[in-house]
């Protein structure tokens, strides 16, 4: 067999594979007499049917059939024999085969990018781990958010919500709609502040946009054509007001504690393993992103698609779901972090010993919110699978990798710079004669291109 394999980009391959005429046809002579053995044909016992008549009938399929078991079992040959790993299954490209000829095979191969170690050097990472008081804070707020309340008022002001009937006439004909009105719209849209200080039973004209009426009726089969405004009549109904307790000893005493401060120390105690955890895994996280941004690279779209894929079955959605995009990043962000890691793993090989998987089992149990002993029972089998095991190399690795790094105060929301997915054709050659080629411009950097795109 011969074997040609050109790099398309950092994770994919194209691999093309020839065989040697006599051997697919020796392979190709025992496939069909056994495949002949196999068939019923009326008139004839089991396999005594003449090898012309079969060829008639079912040679097209028994080609077929042979080309893709003959392909596939030789790309796995050359792939063991050349050490090639790769992530999803092969994506075929072509394949050609007739009786008497070579056979040529060539396939897309995704794989692990491979990083350096060199990547590692003067790693700057910007990472600001949360403080335990940070995590108290939120952790109140969070608390005073649950114990709102809603009370009926009689005017608009902050913090309400107006129930309300809107009327408007279009092309002579009257249209009216139930529509609430929240706190934050009549802060950001201006046409809506003349609402403020109304009381239940007031009628109130306006002009509104077209689009913050659309807002509000979410009714398609109005055709607006060029409209830009549209004058209403708002009637409210009720008037309700979000109350928002305040965080103070008397919130405290009211949550079974002293006063604020004793409050404040318990919600320390019990948070503060959870806060240590969870830095961990933002600054594992950080530091993914800071490689990635380091070295660049192109998401292979096949794998990425069956981890979608993954993620949609399991939750029983479909493209058109409007959470369907949110998984897509998901995905991405996952797949970017294992093939890092799956780099580096190679280069820095960390031996988990048993006091390393007990520590890694409590990291995880106080990231799920159970105790040791709950976590181990509800994941038995993840615990047991290589897959555990692997997941606490990479744990270990990250935590190893920390040590070498530098931390920076971020300058902002620390983001994953946005994806590009890598192509299955390979760039062309250059031509030898460069007479006729018109004057070469610089190519724009993978960092400029993905800015143009954000």
């Amino acid at each position: 067999m011969q074997t040609e394999i050109k790099p398309i980009n950092e994770v994919c391959s194209e691999v093309t594979v020839v065989i040697e005429a006599e051997k697919v046809d020796e392979a190709y002579k025992k496939y069909f007499n056994k495949k002949a053995q196999e068939l019923e044909i009326p008139g004839f016992r089991k396999g005594k049917a003449p090898k012309n008549m079969i060829e008639k009938l079912h040679g097209a399929d028994i080609k077929e059939d042979f080309e893709i078991k003959f392909a596939i079992d030789s790309l796995y040959q050359v792939l063991r024999e050349n050490n090639l790993n790769f992530l999803a299954t092969p994506q075929l490209k072509s394949l050609n085969w007739n009786q008497g000829s070579d056979m040529k095979l060539t396939v897309i191969l995704e794989h692990i990018p491979d990083l350096t170690l060199d990547l590692l050097e003067n790693l700057e990472v910007p990472f600001k781990p949360q403080t335990l008081e940070d995590a108290v804070n939120q952790f109140l707020s969070d608390l005073r958010w649950k114990q709102r309340t809603i009370q009926d008022v009689d005017t608009v002001e902050e913090n309400t919500t107006l129930h309300s009937r809107l009327y408007f006439t279009w092309k002579g004909e009257d249209y009216n709609y139930s529509v609430n009105i929240y706190s934050e719209e009549l802060e950001n849209l201006p046409a809506l502040k003349e609402l403020v200080s109304k009381k239940i039973g007031d009628k109130v004209s306006l002009s509104l946009p077209i689009e913050t009426l659309k807002q509000f009726i979410d009714d398609d089969t109005i055709d607006f054509e060029d409209e830009t405004q549209m004058d209403v009549t708002i009637e409210i109904d009720a008037i309700t007001k979000l109350i928002i307790p305040e965080i103070d000893d008397e919130f405290a005493k009211d949550m079974d504690f002293e006063n604020l401060e004793e409050m404040k120390a318990k919600i320390g105690e019990e948070l503060k393993a959870q806060v240590e955890h969870s830095n961990y895994e933002a600054q594992n996280n950080a530091i993914i992103n800071a490689l990635f941004k380091k070295k660049p690279f192109k998401i292979p779209p096949m794998t990425l698609k069956s981890i979608i894929d993954d993620y949609a079955a399991s939750l029983h959605i479909d493209e058109n779901h409007p959470l369907y995009n949110y998984y897509v990043n998901e995905a991405a962000n996952y797949l970017v972090r294992y093939l890092i890691v799956d780099s580096l793993r190679e280069k820095i090989h960390i031996e988990v010993s048993e006091d390393m998987i007990n520590e890694f089992i409590e990291h995880r149990a106080i990231l799920s919110n159970s105790s040791v002993a709950g976590y181990k029972e509800k994941n038995e089998d993840y615990i047991k699978s290589d897959n555990f095991i692997r997941d606490a190399q990479d744990y270990f690795l990250l935590r190893k990798i920390a040590e070498t790094c530098t931390f920076i105060e971020p300058t902002g929301e620390t983001e994953y710079p946005a994806y590009e997915i890598a192509p299955y054709e390979p760039e062309e050659e250059e031509e030898q004669d460069n007479q006729d080629k018109p004057e070469e411009q610089e190519e724009p950097s993978e960092e400029n291109v993905r800015k143009e795109e954000q």
